[in-house]
């Protein structure tokens, strides 16, 4: 069937089924015509026969002449097609019939029944009916006009169908003559038209396999294959060039013209091949420049793309023509350093990209600071292959990062231990959330002069089936960084405000319920939204609730956060600057931004009394909070001394062990029920 794969097969096909489909029409309209022809033919012979039989019959049949009557039938019978005759009297016995037999009988089969019983309805005097192939004509036997008997003559179509048989034979062999003329004519007119689509078709073949050079004949003639012949032509000389650029883009980033990870993947597996030779080192640096991010959200992505130009400038200018450099994606560039003698050079070539990244980069008149945190792996030491080679400069970068940014880290081995344990540990998140293993605590908040109970912070805990509870610091990061600590924090919130209602609801006085969120949260676009309905299905009043953002957070995007806070305090939601003294917070910011209370971060309260620094900035944070009108209060207090000197400098409300520690919600809700016992309790007694 390859034939019927080709154009040529495929008109000739179409050729040979339209004619067939012609000329079977054309028979089959013909041998209709004739078979309703024959048909109609028979049908007057049976009933001319009948009505021959009735006026014949009428008088034997008066006088019970049966002898006439059979010498009737049998006459009526010897004709040509007349297969039986019936003559019955009015009641329907047979007195004659051909054949014989049938003498004094009744026929009552359902034929014989419905033929007499239409006869009778019609008020005509014959009535015909086709079955089975036969013409079946029932006839009134009547004398002045009265009702005597039934003639019945059933004549069969044997020679008509004969006749039809043979017409249908001829018919079959005109079509098949008719097929075999039609299709060999469009063979010829096909052959001619199909040889130059041929050599299309071919010249196409060899540009599938990029030979771009293919030479095809000139087309001369105004017909449409010459006019496509000639269009063809300009396609490939078209094609030619957008090839050229398609390869260039496949291999290249789209924004700085740099390699990307495909081809610059491809040239390290060409270097490591050659420092296989040469038995050479390559580096591999992976650069990722420092709070990019804020650049791209705070002026926009135009910005951001040219500051990556402005960066793959600068290192293009700084490394040598036998080195590669590739945007990867995002902010993140890689470099091979190839045909390296020692290992010791990569270090100051990584100090110099350092240094050279720190320099301010002006923009539409911002003058702007990026950092850059570099991984390093070398070939043969830290991997073999392009991959690993990546990967684990990858790796290195994160190590980067993690010990502070702006500088390099070399690839160990431990690396990618942490690495798939990233990895586990992001899995393991998203399945927490999907299984609902995160549980919430509560931390009391005290009055360190009344001992009374001022509220609670909400904190998050994440019990693992098969390792316990797992520590916020192991998985906060990693949900911050992955985005899903906004599943987490709403989690969290919607869990404090229903077991909150609850406490009120019992008619216990739990206070005011504090939240962490990240900045993340506050930048959804639902998140107003989101808060208000999670009050109203929680019926948890807005005076109930403390929303808590550190102060690093804000001070990233402090218009933003003006703008966000703002709304969240005109729902009647308290707000805090959690950790507070370890950021840069302006204070012309710290002004506008509708806050409600400053918490001290617990890094400046484990030192005191005791030590000076800390015990002057944690006094300068009161005396500040003073002079806003602000509230205060101290994380992380853990000895009678420290909350004795908070309190003795203003600072009344006081959190940490204490009070108590974390707690699920049963713990608390006794602690609650006891009033304030404990409470003050503890504001005189030191931990044990």
């Amino acid at each position: 069937m390859k034939l019927f794969r080709t154009i040529k097969g495929r008109l000739l096909l179409s050729v040979l089924l339209i004619h067939s489909l012609l000329m079977g029409l054309v028979i089959y309209d013909l041998i209709d015509r004739q078979h309703h022809f024959m048909a109609q033919q028979l049908s007057r012979k049976a009933i001319s026969f009948a009505s021959l039989l009735s006026s014949n019959a009428a008088m034997p049949m008066q006088n019970n002449d049966l002898s006439a009557l059979g010498d009737l039938v049998k006459d009526i019978g010897a004709l040509s097609d007349v297969s039986m005759i019936f003559i019955m009297d009015r009641d329907g016995r047979i007195r004659a019939s051909n054949p014989e037999g049938y003498f004094n009988q009744t026929l009552t089969d359902t034929v014989s029944v419905k033929v007499l019983q239409s006869l009778e309805l019609s008020k005509k005097d014959y009535y015909e009916n086709v079955h089975d192939g036969l013409t079946d004509v029932i006839h009134s036997i009547k004398i002045d006009g009265q009702l005597i008997g039934y003639c019945r003559v059933i004549m069969n179509n044997t020679a008509m169908s004969g006749e039809l048989n043979l017409l249908t034979r001829k018919g079959a062999f005109y079509i098949i003559v008719a097929i075999v003329l039609g299709v060999f004519l469009a063979w010829l007119v096909v052959r001619r038209m199909t040889s130059r689509i041929t050599m299309l078709s071919e010249a196409t073949a060899q540009l599938t396999e990029k030979n771009f050079d293919v030479k095809i004949p000139e087309f001369r003639g105004e017909d449409e294959i010459s006019k496509m012949g000639r269009a063809f032509q300009l396609m490939i000389e078209s094609l030619k060039l957008h090839v050229n650029k398609l390869a260039y883009r496949a291999d290249h980033d789209e924004l700085t013209e740099l390699p990307n990870r495909r081809l610059f993947l491809d040239r390290l597996d060409q270097a490591i091949k050659h420092a296989e030779r040469s038995g050479r080192y390559i580096a591999v640096l992976f650069i990722d420049l420092d709070h990019f991010k804020e650049i791209n959200d705070s002026l926009g992505h135009l910005i951001g793309d040219q500051v990556l130009i402005h960066v793959s400038h600068a290192i293009q200018t700084n490394m040598r023509e036998i080195d590669t450099l590739a945007r990867l994606g995002g902010d993140e560039f890689s470099l091979i350093i190839d045909s390296l003698e020692d290992i010791e050079s990569v270090s100051t070539i990584a100090e110099k990209l350092v240094a050279l990244l720190q320099h301010p980069i002006w923009i539409d008149e911002h003058e702007l600071y990026v950092t850059s945190s570099i991984g390093i792996s070398i070939y043969p030491n830290d991997g073999e292959v392009p991959e690993n080679l990546l990967r684990n400069a990858d790796s290195a970068m994160y190590k980067a990062k993690n010990e502070g940014r702006n500088s390099y880290q070399f690839y160990t081995e431990d690396m990618t231990q942490k690495a798939l344990e990233r990895v586990a540990l992001e899995a393991g998140l998203r399945r927490a959330l999907e299984r609902e293993e995160f549980r919430v605590y509560y931390q009391p908040q005290v009055n360190g002069n009344s001992g009374q109970l001022m509220g609670m912070e909400a904190l998050v805990r994440w019990k693992h089936p098969e390792i316990g509870l797992v520590s916020p610091i192991t998985f906060i990061p990693l949900a911050v960084e992955t985005g899903l600590i906004i599943l987490i924090d709403r989690f969290v919130m919607r869990t404090g405000m229903m077991q909150l209602k609850k406490w009120y609801d019992k008619g216990l006085n739990p206070g005011i319920l504090a939240l962490n969120l990240t900045i993340k949260q506050l930048k959804q676009e639902d998140f107003i939204s989101m808060l208000q309905e999670m009050m109203t299905d929680t019926g948890c009043s807005p005076k109930w609730l403390e929303l808590e953002v550190t102060e690093g957070e804000v001070m990233n995007n402090p218009e933003e956060a003006v703008r966000v806070l703002k709304q969240v305090s005109e729902l009647g939601i308290k707000l805090a600057i959690d950790d507070f003294g370890t950021g840069y917070s302006s204070l012309a910011y710290l002004k506008r931004l509708p806050v409600d209370k400053l918490k001290i971060d617990q890094s400046f309260v484990r030192d005191i009394p005791g030590d000076e620094e800390d015990t002057a900035i944690v006094g300068a944070i009161i005396a500040l909070s003073k002079s806003l009108h602000l509230d205060i209060i101290a994380e992380g207090v853990e000895t009678q001394e420290q909350k004795e000197f908070l309190t003795a400098n203003g600072c009344e409300q006081i959190q940490g062990y204490l009070y108590g520690r974390p707690m699920d919600a049963d713990t608390m809700e006794q602690m609650l029920r006891e009033k304030t016992v404990w409470f003050m309790q503890a504001s005189s007694v030191p931990l044990p």
